[in-house]
């Protein structure tokens, strides 16, 4: 083999290793960056409990998430007992037709065990125990909280419940839920970020519903309009909500309007002044 081929072989292996070496140290990374988000996604945040004077409707986000593992009997009840007018759950449907609470599909992070929800039947997710969430260590042997035993704790306490419907799937079985909440005569009101999902409840209930967006837009605005009784549910901690005129155009168009998920007392006022009337919160009571 002459010199000049060597040398052209020498620099072909030079870029293959350069470019592996490069390839493997951005997978490297992405690994560390990926453990380090569901690291993140996973930790409980220290909650300072904090009181408002403000004339507002506030709603326990997951339950009192601040005081007990979030959207467990144990937060609802917490809440309950701290007075919220609402408890805002999330649910998701079993592969054997139970409804359960959990703001995930799948459980890992608030759970012993890891699984899909969806996938699996209601005595096998009732064998996971939760071992994440504020004050864990004050709240022993808690499992997954169906959402009839949710609704019981609303009507023990007399809280509306707030009920968020996710994804796009199970839509068809949505009648379960009406009857459910029927059954436990409790006041409800359905949120989404799909509005598909408000369709199908709408024509189930004449109940209040509120289309979740985190930044308004006209289409959010219109949308909302063409559906009775419906309002918009927002991220409370988007300053372009505020820069855009979005929720004075909200309140102008009629429609009922929520923030999400505000944990400080200023932003509370804030919103207060620019004329939202339900707050979701971890953390502030009355």
């Amino acid at each position: 083999m002459s010199e000049t081929v060597k040398k052209a072989w020498s620099k072909k292996k030079k870029i293959v290793v350069i470019t592996l070496s490069v390839f493997l140290v951005l997978i490297v990374l992405i690994i560390i960056a990926g453990v380090c988000a569901l690291n993140w996604y996973c930790k409980t945040a220290d909650y300072e409990l904090l009181k408002t004077q403000q004339q507002v409707t506030l709603v326990a986000h997951r339950g009192y998430r601040a005081v007990a593992p979030e959207n467990t009997t144990a937060a609802f009840e917490e809440a309950g007992k701290a007075g919220f007018w609402g408890a805002e759950c999330d649910v998701y449907r079993t592969a054997d037709g139970v409804w359960i609470v959990s703001h995930d599909t799948n459980s890992y992070r608030m759970m012993d065990k890891t699984a899909n929800i969806e996938k699996k039947n209601y005595d096998e997710l009732m064998t996971h125990k939760v071992d994440n969430g504020s004050n864990i260590e004050n709240y022993p042997d808690l499992s997954y909280c169906s959402l009839e035993d949710y609704l019981k704790i609303c009507k023990e306490y007399n809280m509306v419940a707030v009920i968020e419907l996710k994804g796009k799937n199970n839509t068809e079985h949505y009648d379960e839920i009406i009857d459910l909440v029927n059954q436990y005569g409790v006041e409800a009101v359905y949120i989404s970020f799909h509005f598909e999902n408000m369709q199908k409840i709408r024509a189930l209930t004449d109940a209040p519903v509120y289309f979740l967006t985190s930044e308004i837009s006209d289409e959010d605005i219109e949308l909302a309009k063409s559906l009775e009784n419906c309002g918009i549910d927002f991220d409370g901690r988007k300053e372009e909500n505020f820069e855009k005129g979005m929720i004075k155009k909200c309140i102008d168009e009629g429609l009922a309007v929520g923030a999400w998920t505000i944990d400080d007392t200023a932003l509370l006022d804030k919103l207060v002044e620019n004329g939202v009337t339900l707050i979701t919160t971890d953390n502030i009571t009355k």
